[in-house]
């Protein structure tokens, strides 16, 4: 599951950064900025339509042939409705941040709702089967499609609402393929239950949650494109660009692992705990990663971007801050959902909201975006501090060792981002910020069995001590110590 997760993932930021690439050079800065607007609002609507429907697919301690019709039925339902509301309301969008060309683009994206919550029911149903590499397959070959489409009709028309094709093709190739696979690999049990009734409350539960971290995720933007302009949204959106593709790896492959495995530990009545310490140690690595991200990011996107970008260089740093906090603090989330703590979600998310909120008021009045990034931050960061708290407190997890490992990355990651911008800065190019880096990558594989994230991913067996044969067990060991 682990690896194909992340070997499919890898392929897609290869992908999606080749995109980025080539559309940067052709779309205009303000097209951009429309098309990070229409994204963002396009996740609401794409919340409800799904409806937490994957989650609870994935997370069902046994899929019966009822649950999946189930969550077939109201993805259809609620992928129709959320697309003829959106077709509607899309020129009351437009006018709301006085972008005429927002229209246009919030019709095409709407069109994916058609598709996409019964593929992602589908790819969800063929991972909780433990058929993960045809969801992978189904998943990639969907994005290609979008990409090639809109990257062709871009090519050909020059209109930068051919930036918006690409999801909605994305969207039906994934259900052909997943649909074809579904119905040739999935043998599900038999049972006389019709789970609709439960299925509904417990996706209202996720997609009102879901609408929530939306909001937090997406407010610094909103308010900065309404008070700084479309051109500026622009390259706010292709700096964050490069932090969220691996984000959203990193939050994906985390989620498709482990909750599963939570879910199945829980059905169990088996503890928490060991697992719930490795799924935060994997996502305290996050610190490290975005160090160095923060480190040869603004060399990389700006070779990436090419000429014209150099005020998205310069946002790098900020949204590699808060990259980290967020894949922390989404495998808080993650845990919660697998404890079934909805209680804690909700107080974590209104914490981590009312900061943003402050932050995003104290913000008004400035010209530039980055008190608009910090209000985001912030409110990660209390958000998580709450989690863990929590957790503490209830005797889940123990905060300490989750704080020990988060420092422990943390300062590997500082360490980097100083050398890889020091190494810009000096030497010139992402060339000279990887070399600055090396020294520092180095020590880190030094002392690599002083980082938990290491030490963990040992102990999975999915990484192999040098001059140790170890054997690599499937799931983490069933102790109920």
């Amino acid at each position: 599951m682990v690896s194909w997760s992340y070997g499919s993932a890898a392929i897609s930021v290869v992908l999606q950064l080749g995109y980025t690439a080539w559309t940067a050079r052709v779309a205009p800065h303000s097209a951009f900025g429309a098309y990070a607007i229409a994204l963002t609002v396009t996740q609401l609507p794409g919340l409800i339509a799904t409806g937490g429907l994957a989650t609870c697919v994935l997370r069902a301690e046994q899929l019966s042939r009822s649950l999946f019709r189930a969550a077939l039925r109201l993805s259809l339902l609620t992928g129709v409705t959320c697309w003829a509301v959106f077709e509607v309301a899309a020129p009351w969008c437009a006018a709301l941040w006085a972008m005429p060309e927002l229209t246009l683009f919030l019709r095409l994206l709407g069109c994916q709702f058609l598709a996409a919550p019964t593929g992602c029911v589908l790819l969800a149903a063929l991972r909780r089967v433990g058929l993960p590499g045809y969801a992978a397959v189904a998943e990639l070959t969907g994005q290609a499609a979008g990409c090639v489409v809109a990257a062709v009709v871009l090519a050909r028309t020059g209109s930068p609402a051919a930036l918006a094709l690409a999801l909605p093709v994305a969207a039906f190739a994934t259900l052909g393929i997943s649909a074809g696979a579904s119905v040739a690999k999935l043998a599900l049990s038999r049972d006389a239950g019709a789970p609709s009734g439960s299925l509904l409350r417990l996706s209202g539960f996720l997609t009102g949650f879901a609408l929530l971290r939306t909001l937090g995720a997406s407010a610094p933007l909103w308010m900065a494109a309404r008070l700084l302009g479309p051109a500026m949204a622009g390259l706010w959106s292709r700096a964050q660009l490069l932090s969220d593709v691996p984000v959203n790896v990193l939050v994906k492959g985390l989620n498709q692992a482990a909750v599963p495995l939570l879910a199945e530990r829980r059905g169990q009545e088996l503890p928490l705990t060991r697992p719930a310490q490795y799924l935060l140690y994997a996502a305290s690595a996050g610190f490290v990663a975005f160090g160095a991200l923060a480190g040869a990011g603004p060399a990389a996107l700006a070779l990436l971007l090419g000429p014209g970008w150099e005020g998205a260089v310069a946002l790098v740093p900020a949204f590699a801050v808060s990259a980290a906090l967020q894949v922390v603090y989404a495998a808080g989330c993650a845990l919660d959902l697998a404890r079934g703590a909805r209680r804690d979600l909700l107080r974590a998310q209104l914490v981590l909201l009312t900061v943003t909120a402050a932050g995003l008021v104290g913000a008004v009045g400035s010209r530039e975006p980055l008190p608009f990034i910090a209000a985001g931050t912030a409110g990660l960061a209390v958000g998580h501090l709450v989690q863990l708290a929590r957790w503490h407190a209830t005797g889940t997890l123990g905060a300490g060792p989750v704080v020990r490992a988060h420092l422990a990355h943390l300062v590997a990651g500082v360490c980097l981002a100083a050398a890889g911008n020091g190494g810009h800065s000096a030497l010139g190019g992402l060339p000279g910020a990887v070399l600055a880096m090396a020294p520092v990558l180095l020590g880190c594989l030094l002392l690599r069995d002083r980082l938990p994230a290491y030490r963990a991913a040992t102990e999975m067996g999915l990484l192999r001590r040098p001059g140790r044969r170890t054997k690599r067990p499937a799931t983490v060991p069933e102790s109920r110590t």
